[in-house]
């Protein structure tokens, strides 16, 4: 006998609380980064160091780990609907959870970040690979895609649109701006426009995250047998 288990969720009102977050997180990032370069307050009585979308470990890092895991357990969600006879991809799933867990985690102890000095001295790279770890990252990213092109057709067309968009946005963030911000920092230095990419980097970063968040709760309530959101006006 099948059971039902309803989530007592309002997917409408999570996806609000995504978009404040986001605006809040920017505004105050933007402020910060004002602050600092501009009105030369350096610290803020700490609010600088704890709202800075420059710095690591603030609440910023812990906002976006959040996001990620909460991306981690919606797909352990999907991933215990799925039938293991019918569908394929079921293992897909799975890794796709265990890819946000260590997303996650890396976002609070930026074990990505102990790749950049040995590559950058081993290699003597410098403009846009002077954060290194971008160039093994691609080389992730692209067996990555390879191996779940498969996975992606197999998708609902809307859940498909949704998660490509949401990877963009992410993906964008994460390693596109990355790039630039390196480039920026080997020929001009630090500023405030150095300040604003690392805005737009973390900004989009959140972004990706919550579209994905959503992509994921809507395609739950669309497919999951097992699963229900219970949708609130």
């Amino acid at each position: 006998m099948s059971t039902t288990t309803a989530l007592n969720l309002s997917r409408g009102r999570i996806e609000v609380f995504l978009i404040i977050g986001v605006a809040i997180f920017f505004v105050l990032g933007s402020l910060m980064e004002v602050s600092y370069y501009i009105l030369e307050h350096k610290r803020l009585l700490g609010f600088l160091r704890q709202f800075s979308l420059s710095e690591e470990a603030n609440i910023p890092t812990w906002y976006s780990a959040m996001l990620l895991m909460s991306c981690a357990v919606c797909l352990a969600l999907i991933t215990c609907t799925q039938d293991a006879k019918e569908n394929g991809y079921r293992r897909h799933w799975l890794i796709l959870c265990l890819i946000f867990v260590y997303i996650s985690m890396d976002e609070t102890s930026v074990i990505h970040e102990m790749t950049i000095k040995p590559l950058r001295y081993g290699f003597d790279l410098t403009g846009i690979f002077h954060y290194s770890w971008v160039i093994p990252a691609a080389g992730l990213m692209a067996i990555f895609l390879i191996s779940y092109i498969g996975f992606l057709r197999h998708l609902r067309a809307s859940s498909r649109n949704r998660f490509i968009i949401a990877g963009l946005v992410y993906v964008g963030g994460a390693f596109g701006t990355e790039l630039i911000i390196g480039y920026h920092w080997t020929t001009v230095g630090e500023g405030i426009v150095s300040g604003m990419l690392n805005v737009t980097q973390e900004s989009m970063e959140m972004c990706g995250s919550s579209l994905f968040l959503s992509a994921l709760l809507r395609h739950l309530e669309a497919v999951s047998p097992r699963f229900s959101l219970a949708l609130e006006p």
